[in-house]
């Protein structure tokens, strides 16, 4: 007989070398390759967005009584904003979102991306 592969053998994803996106050089450090770019190229962030994101961030962290950066770190808030997800897709590829975070927070996030109020309920004085 051959050898079985039960469910829980998984592929492991190589992936290659990642490379900066505005200059395209290889990328080693670990704050760069969150943002996938060097820290010294030009960031196309959406300021507007990012503010948004850390002021709902800071909203989370004191609803669950957890430092914010728990929720997401300022470096991944920050490759959300330069590549402003539209799907849930988009949204796990970026370093730092991974499953969990993607089903507690990928609704609020991917709203605010929209530029929509997460949740669905628009906030008294906003």
């Amino acid at each position: 007989g051959g050898i079985e592969r039960g469910p829980a053998v998984r592929k492991r994803v190589r992936r290659g070398p990642v490379l900066c996106r505005v200059c395209g050089k290889t990328l080693t450090e670990a704050g760069e390759m969150k943002l996938m770019r060097c820290e010294d190229c030009p960031s196309d962030m959406d300021e507007a967005l990012y503010e948004r994101l850390r002021d709902w961030r800071s909203h989370q962290a004191k609803e669950l009584g957890m430092p914010p950066y728990v929720v997401f770190t300022d470096k991944t808030l920050m490759a959300i904003a330069e590549a402003v997800p539209s799907n849930g897709h988009e949204l796990a590829v970026i370093s730092g979102v991974g499953a969990r975070k993607l089903d507690r927070f990928g609704t609020d996030v991917l709203a605010i991306c929209a530029g929509e109020e997460p949740g669905g309920a628009d906030e008294a004085g906003s």
